[in-house]
């Protein structure tokens, strides 16, 4: 079960501070608008590119860690996405997912570790496309939305998944995303049970960039050694 949490919690790099005021919105009025926006961008949606920013909090610890580098993503047919992600800092590292498996690649140790996540088939794949290629219409079908405010900008989404699975995974999303323009996410807050939490931040995002056709795939040196946790 630890290494199904591990590879699912990996998966969540892949791909996501609550000031808000609630007084100053119709709420329902003011969601519908956003949500109607974003099923107009899931329909034009086909890839990103971005700087991001991952902030892990682990709440028995009380301590932060940082991680940075650049995450790129690409629809490759409704309902699928294919991403990676190439840390530069603390330390290289390349995460890539398709096809319900996650690769993790250490260059430090030469080693490759791949997790099957299939069994987690549809709460990844709604997960996953939260934010980039989904529209407002599925997000209402796989969460409990809610629109919480404005701060700085941006609008405040808050999402709780409706499955009862997917919660023992996440417990809630937070999503700040422009009052204007399109409404990609600009930051995401993944939140777990356990009270350990992701905050992703995206800087310099592209919609729909020019990709190599193998822009999204690990090439690996010789003397790769391969692992698959939990098998």
């Amino acid at each position: 079960m630890q290494t199904q949490m591990r590879g699912f919690v990996v998966c969540l790099i892949v791909l996501g501070p609550v000031l808000a005021s609630p007084a100053a919105f119709s709420a329902d009025g003011n969601l519908q608008s956003v949500l109607a926006r974003m099923d107009k961008a899931a329909a034009e949606f086909k890839s990103m590119t971005s700087q991001v920013t991952y902030l892990q909090h682990t709440q028995v610890l009380g301590e932060d860690d940082s991680e940075a580098g650049t995450v790129t993503m690409k629809l490759v047919q409704p309902g699928e996405v294919q991403g990676r992600v190439d840390f530069t800092s603390p330390d290289p590292k390349i995460i890539t997912f398709e096809k319900r498996r996650v690769q993790e690649f250490l260059p430090k140790i030469k080693t490759l570790q791949v997790f099957d996540l299939a069994k987690h088939g549809e709460q990844l794949d709604n997960f996953l496309r939260t934010g980039f290629g989904t529209s407002g219409s599925e997000l209402a079908k796989v969460y409990e939305v809610t629109l919480l405010g404005t701060e700085n900008g941006t609008v405040h989404l808050q999402l709780i998944p409706k499955s009862a699975d997917m919660r023992q995974y996440v417990q809630k999303l937070d999503l700040w995303i422009p009052e204007q323009g399109d409404p990609y996410p600009l930051r995401e807050k993944i939140s777990e049970p356990s009270g350990d939490y992701r905050l992703v931040t995206y800087t310099g995002l592209k919609i729909n960039p020019p990709m190599q056709p193998d822009a999204l795939q690990l090439k690996l040196p010789p003397g790769v050694k391969t692992e698959y946790p939990g098998k």
